[in-house]
């Protein structure tokens, strides 16, 4: 009887690997949500499942890569056995469930976008039209536990820059009424989040299709009336929508002092070249303004290297711009040449090995200046959130203040005591460095 019970357990329990992006981490959440309201199990084992879910990304070529392997290595006989292979997710909407039905046989359902609000029924085997329940609430959150919840604002993007394959992925922007998305932040906040964390492919863009007008400020302006002890964190923000009222909007005492802001590049023609306007000049005059309206504000900015029409003038125009601006935190990416973009057309733009190079200087550069304000925080004391205790380093917690944001700037690490627990919010004073990473000290406080 209880082999029998382990079978049945195993059939009605699932595992979801997810590649990406946070929104790509939200849509898993929603996924989840969506077995688990009906009994399902989250398993953290594949082997341990019955059903393994690939959530997959394929923003560019290294995504797409990424998600092949990941799928062809969990539809291995021996892991796989009588396990169904779920795929969904952005390789399915670029490539089609047809033709990747040949290339990966080893999938047993392909799940596009358009089938989401009817997943749960699907790993049922619910016929078409048979469930109506449509889109359920999102009741989890894979990263509750460490105090903090994306909420994604909008789907897809109304800008059109040349190099980008999301409007390709997710379609035009479809924004989400602001008393939606007031309910989920409400909810999470209820279960425990100490940050709500406002992402989209354009956070700036929010409102336009359903409001006439951007709405970011008005949805921060709703959120941050809502009670308690929590931090509101916005991310994606596209420059040219950086206006007053968002400036102002966030000089709200619960908003973090933190801009994420795509510039991609400093030269205008290369700029021009992806569907963007600007210079250096602007971007410096931008950055400018928002130092002088927003104090402590920690930046991060994300470029694209090697695209076509970069020279070395116009890359040395980049690296001068870095080395000016001494962002907190910096991306850097390769242009990939994207089939379907307008940019396609404009070949591959530098060499691999001429990119990778430029990349290369410019992350040892921005190395030393993330070592630089490191260390012009020793002796700071800092609000902090306490996610959990760290994989990397032994006898330490892990935490972030308001200038790094979850999962892809630097950390905080806090000395193992007594007292602490995951998505707690304590306050920490800086005693030391660690590279690019702070170490801070509750007892001196």
């Amino acid at each position: 009887m209880g082999w029998e019970r382990s079978v049945v357990d195993r059939k009605r329990s699932f595992y979801l690997l997810c590649l990406g992006c946070p929104k790509n981490e939200v849509d898993s959440d929603y996924l989840a949500s969506a077995l688990m309201s009906r009994g399902w199990h989250m398993r953290e084992r594949p082997e341990d499942a019955g059903v393994i879910v690939v959530n997959t990304c394929s923003f560019m070529v290294p995504a797409v890569e990424e998600s092949i392997e990941s799928i062809l290595e969990l539809g291995d006989t021996g892991m796989k056995g009588d396990r169904r292979l779920v795929v969904t997710g952005c390789l399915v909407s670029r490539y089609g469930k047809q033709a990747l039905s040949s290339l990966l046989p080893e999938v047993d359902i392909f799940v596009d976008f358009e089938d989401y609000p009817r997943f749960g029924a699907l790993m049922e085997g619910v016929p078409d039209g048979s469930d109506t329940r449509g889109v359920l609430p999102r009741g989890h959150a894979s990263t509750l536990s460490r105090g903090y919840v994306y909420v994604k604002i909008c789907e897809g993007c109304a800008r059109r820059c040349s190099f980008c394959t999301i409007p390709l992925l997710r379609g035009p922007l479809r924004s989400r009424p602001w008393e939606e998305i007031r309910e989920e932040a409400r909810f999470f906040l209820a279960r425990g989040a100490r940050e709500i964390v406002l992402i989209a492919q354009d956070t700036t863009s929010y409102g336009m299709d359903i409001y006439g007008r951007p709405s970011l400020p008005m949805l921060v302006d709703e959120l941050c009336e809502e009670d308690g002890d929590w931090t509101l964190r916005i991310m994606y923000m596209h420059p040219e929508g950086i206006d007053a009222d968002v400036v102002d909007a966030m000089r709200h005492p619960r908003v973090a002092n933190y801009l994420d802001l795509p510039f991609q590049h400093v030269d205008a023609g290369i700029l021009e070249a992806m569907g963007r306007k600007g210079d250096a000049r602007s971007h410096r005059e931008l950055l400018a303004s928002l130092a002088e309206s927003l104090h402590d504000l920690a930046l991060r900015a994300t470029f694209i290297v090697g695209f076509p029409g970069e020279d070395r003038t116009a890359f040395a125009s980049l690296y001068d711009f870095v080395a000016e601006m001494r962002f907190d935190w910096l991306g850097l990416f390769s242009y990939s040449q994207e089939e379907g973009t307008p940019a396609f057309s404009l070949g591959k733009g530098a060499e691999a090995s001429v990119a990778k190079s430029r990349i290369e200087e410019l992350s040892a550069l921005q190395d030393e200046i993330m070592r630089e304000n490191a260390l012009d925080m020793v002796g700071k004391r800092v609000r902090v959130l306490v996610e959990g205790r760290s994989l990397e380093a032994d006898g330490f917690w892990e935490a972030r203040s308001w200038r790094e944001a979850p999962e892809i700037d630097g950390v905080i690490f806090i000395p193992h005591e007594g007292g602490i627990s995951a998505a707690s919010v304590r306050e920490a004073r800086i005693v030391a460095t660690e590279g690019i990473d702070l170490v801070g000290d509750l007892q001196s406080q």
